[in-house]
């Protein structure tokens, strides 16, 4: 038997063994043909760096700004109250950030919000519908002097979003409708990437390595697979060559901070050049954080709360 028919033997033989371990239950509820295959891989869903308008415009002058940023990540519709997670709270949360007087509220600052993936447990249309409802549109009725016309939420796909083959659906529901964006501020790039599949691709970290490299601009990164995650390696992106790739072209690019989620956890990463932040799961930790940005001074930072 030749050596790749004993490696194909083995491969196979582990993915049985996970099989077996995992409940029938759970991968009928992700979606049994996909624990192999996905109709929509990274290749097909990144197809191009979409620019959006850039934002803030109306602000005068944007360069000099100081503004706020609300981010959420892993908010898990369908899976409340099961393990570790409990309820979703969002009342609770909408409270907590809007509370008090005007001037004293931790939104009023604001000027838009982003989420990080997994807004759904099972790629199901009900849960993505429940996060437009509840956060996505709920948070476009506040109105600050940073957003006078709502804060608008910007998403980043998560692995949960595309099981029972969830693009669709998240393409649908999550504003701007696509995986792999920017825009500019006044003084940053802010790019959003696709690491749902566990990796860029390479059609998408090329891309990505052209644009920020001929982009002066100091930048904002945005994933939801994380890239190191203070040595969390299981829950990263598994090609370290890709991953290597991605951290240098950040460091020799001018990114500032590179922010994603999948963890659950707050983790941070000093890479000297930038930094990595993980931001603690909207479900399980009830987190969330408030980026702070500064256009005069090309200074960010990133404050983490709980609800």
């Amino acid at each position: 038997m030749s050596v790749k028919k004993i490696a194909g033997f083995f491969a196979s033989g582990f993915l049985l063994l996970i099989l077996f371990l995992i409940p029938s239950c759970s991968l009928e509820e992700y979606g049994l043909e996909q624990a192999f295959y996905r109709r929509m891989s990274v290749e097909t869903r990144a197809t191009g760096l979409r620019i959006l308008p850039s934002e803030l415009s109306s602000l005068v002058p944007a360069e000099k700004d100081e503004y706020d940023v609300l981010i959420i990540t892993d908010v898990h519709f369908g899976n409340e109250n099961k393990g570790k997670n409990g309820p979703r709270r969002e009342d609770d949360w909408f409270a907590k950030i809007t509370e008090g007087a005007v001037g004293s509220r931790i939104v009023d600052n604001v000027a838009f919000a982003i989420c990080l993936g997994d807004v759904a447990d099972h790629g199901r249309e009900d849960e993505f519908r429940k996060f437009k409802e509840t956060i996505e549109d709920r948070l476009s009725e506040i109105t600050t002097a940073k957003a006078p016309n709502g804060i608008r939420m910007y998403n980043v796909v998560g692995n949960h979003d595309l099981y029972n083959s969830g693009w669709d659906q998240w393409s649908r529901y999550c504003y701007p409708g696509t995986s792999f964006y920017k825009f500019e501020t006044g003084s940053f790039s802010w790019y959003f990437i696709d690491s749902a599949s566990g990796t860029l691709g390479g059609y998408q970290y090329d891309t990505l390595k052209a644009a920020m490299t001929s982009d002066p601009k100091r930048k904002l990164v945005f994933s939801h697979v994380p890239i190191f995650a203070d040595d969390f390696l299981y829950f990263t992106m598994q090609n370290t060559e890709e991953r290597n790739l991605l951290i240098s072209l950040c460091a020799r690019t001018g990114a500032q901070l590179f922010i994603d989620g999948h963890t659950h956890q707050d983790r941070t990463t000093d890479f000297r050049k930038f930094v990595e932040r993980n931001i603690p799961g909207f479900l399980e930790k009830y987190g969330y954080a408030i980026l702070h940005v500064d256009e005069a001074h090309q200074s960010s930072s990133v404050e983490i709360k709980y609800f």
